[in-house]
């Protein structure tokens, strides 16, 4: 019932011209992401399983952050996955 009232909220905020809190967090953490990697361009000695090189340090970062990101996602869905069929049961 609370994701009904934040929904009525956010409608409210956008009809009165507010910018959403969410948003404008998601934005912060972009413009902060975005200045990180250009900031560190350096290379970085990468070595995993038989792969072994050198990427820039954003790249690796990067990476990183979107395999944590779909491993996160996946854990979530197993999780909820689990939690309706204990329901169901």
């Amino acid at each position: 019932m609370s994701d009904d009232r934040q929904r009525e909220q956010d409608r409210r905020d956008e009809e009165e011209g507010k910018a959403p809190w969410k948003l404008v967090a998601l934005l912060i953490l972009v413009v902060a992401l975005a200045v990180f990697f250009f900031q560190n361009g350096d290379d970085a000695s990468v070595d995993f399983l038989w792969f072994n090189g050198q990427w820039p340090l954003w790249a690796v970062i990067g990476i990183s952050v979107l395999i944590g990101i779909a491993l996160d996602r996946l854990v979530s869905w197993q999780m909820r996955r689990a939690r309706r069929r204990k329901a169901n049961s």
